[in-house]
């Protein structure tokens, strides 16, 4: 059973150590004599240059450990079929991808095992990744692009809205693809998080919206607005920690924001501003997650990779 001790006549619990702290917490060690809190930070730090640096709009996820990045439209607009690969500090040249493209409708999965689909002009294509060569694979039953996307090998990736505004999601299996229901609000270039059966699709353009949705599996349903409404924005995690950055207000913006399951807070900014990242769901929560490629301010797909990390601490809270 816990202990407490009364401060300034509020009843605090007493423990032994700092340990078993989660966010938020309040609490009286014991050992020390002090009162603590424990809270958390969020920052943005450089990661990894991509060494086919000069793009944007390609199909990126992953982790901050282990991520890939797919395509993209290259500066001055044509688009390249390069593939690269992070370990967590650099970015290695792998296997190109059959068609040359950009503007993804997205896909999911990891740095060794994923699958991309769609892109601009509204393609349906889809190609298989294998850690080792490409595959072509099932098309979408709607050729798409900018869409939002989520999904967990190359078997197993969820896609939703896209260009032209569409509100058709679609479920891939490894070897079809499948409409499942449709988002409540129709949206291209928007943000993905999430798996197949708990997917977020966070805010867009029809025309620039605060809205997300959340899929359970079988349905589609709203949850709390972000506070900035965007598109073309970055995003991942999960459909209870995830964390947006970056994208078109319409100007183009650093901020960022982080969902804990009941709502959005603005946290730091990027270092640098900007949109058209990688397109998938890229990061493991909203307190982990990875800005691959995209546009700056400047314009040209030249922004490095960006790593955000939430760290937690437990603090002092001084009192009389």
């Amino acid at each position: 059973m816990a202990t407490y001790k009364e401060i300034h006549g509020i009843n605090i619990q007493y423990r032994d150590s700092d340990a078993t702290a989660v966010e938020g917490d309040v609490w009286y060690n014991a050992s020390t004599g002090l009162l603590k809190m424990h809270q958390s930070s969020g920052s943005w730090a450089a990661g990894g240059t991509l060494n086919t640096n000069e793009r944007a709009m390609s199909a990126g996820f992953g982790l901050q450990t282990a991520a890939i990045c797919v395509g993209g439209i290259t500066s001055p607009g044509g688009v390249t079929d390069v593939v690269e690969q992070y370990n967590g500090s650099a970015w290695s040249e792998v296997g190109d991808i059959n068609t040359a493209r950009g503007t993804f409708a997205g896909g999911g999965g990891t740095s060794s095992s994923s699958v991309v689909a769609g892109g601009s002009p509204n393609l349906a294509i889809c190609e298989s990744w294998n850690d080792s060569t490409w595959t072509e694979v099932a098309n979408l039953t709607t050729g798409r692009q900018a869409a939002a996307s989520c999904g967990t090998s190359n078997t197993a990736a969820l896609i939703a809205s896209g260009n032209p505004n569409l509100a058709i999601a679609e479920l891939w299996n490894g070897a079809s693809w499948s409409e499942v229901a449709d988002l409540s609000t129709a949206r291209s270039h928007c943000a993905g998080a999430g798996t197949t059966t708990a997917m977020l699709v966070i805010t867009g353009y029809n025309p620039k919206t605060v809205n997300v949705e959340l899929y359970n599996g079988t349905a589609w349903s709203e949850q709390a607005n972000v506070n900035t409404a965007r598109y073309n924005l970055g995003g991942g995690g999960t459909s209870t920690s995830a964390v947006i950055f970056g994208g078109n207000t319409p100007s183009i913006v650093n901020s960022t924001e982080q969902y804990d399951g009941s709502s959005w807070t603005e946290v730091a900014n990027l270092a640098t501003a900007g949109n058209d990242f990688g397109t998938g769901d890229s990061g493991d929560s909203g307190e982990l997650a990875i800005a691959i490629s995209g546009s700056p301010p400047s314009g040209g797909g030249t922004r490095g990779t960006e790593e955000w990390t939430v760290a937690a601490s437990a603090e002092t809270i001084a009192f009389d």
